[in-house]
C-alpha cells in the first residue's frame, strides 16, 4: 500500500529465479529495472503513477515478454484529509491572520494561525479570505481547505478581501 500524490518511492520485488534482464511493470509500464539478485529486484517509482487512488497491477516479466511473474495488486490509498472545514477569518495587523475552523465530525470551533500543527498532523501554511492551505507533516501533501459558509452560523458572510492599509 502506498498514499496517492506522495513522492516518487523505492520499490523492491521478491521472488525467484530472476534473470538480468527483467523489468518491473506497473500497469503495463515497463520501469528501470536493478537486478539485485535471482531472488530480488528493485526500482524506483515515479510520483506520477501514484497521484490518484486505485489499484495497480505490478509484475516482472523478461524484455521478451516470454518470461514473466504472476501479478500482484499495488493499492494506491488517498492520503488523510484534513477534518476541518474553513468558516471564518480574523484579520490582524500584518497579515497575521486567524483562521476559524470547525471540526468536521464534533463541530467545535478552533482558531488557528499560520505554522500550527492541528490534529497532530497538519500545519496551517497559508490563510487567505478564499482558502487556507494545510501541509500533511508525515506525507508532504499540501491540503487546500476552502472558505465555506454552508457551516457558519451566517451563510451569506464571507470574509472582505483585505489590503495592507485595513486597519484590524
Amino acid at each position: 500500500m502506498v498514499y496517492a500524490r506522495t513522492a516518487d518511492f523505492s520499490l523492491e520485488v521478491m521472488g525467484d529465479k530472476f534473470i538480468p534482464f527483467v523489468r518491473i511493470a506497473i500497469d503495463g509500464r515497463e520501469l528501470p529495472t536493478r537486478f539485485i539478485n535471482a531472488q530480488q529486484v528493485a526500482t524506483t517509482v515515479p510520483a506520477a503513477l501514484i497521484s490518484s487512488p486505485g489499484m495497480r497491477q505490478v509484475m516482472v516479466r523478461s524484455t521478451d515478454g516470454k518470461l514473466y511473474s504472476n501479478q500482484v495488486t499495488l493499492n494506491v490509498t488517498p492520503p488523510p484529509l484534513p477534518n476541518y472545514n474553513y468558516v471564518g477569518l480574523i484579520g490582524k495587523p500584518r497579515f497575521n491572520d486567524i483562521a476559524v475552523l470547525q471540526e468536521k465530525t464534533s463541530k467545535e470551533i478552533l482558531n488557528a494561525q499560520r505554522g500550527d500543527v492541528l490534529g497532530g498532523r497538519f500545519r496551517v501554511n497559508s490563510i487567505s479570505e478564499r482558502e487556507v492551505v494545510f501541509v500533511d507533516t508525515i506525507l508532504k501533501i499540501r491540503h487546500t481547505i476552502p472558505f465555506s459558509s454552508e457551516n457558519s452560523s451566517n451563510p451569506q458572510f464571507r470574509p472582505p478581501v483585505r489590503t495592507s492599509d485595513d486597519e484590524p
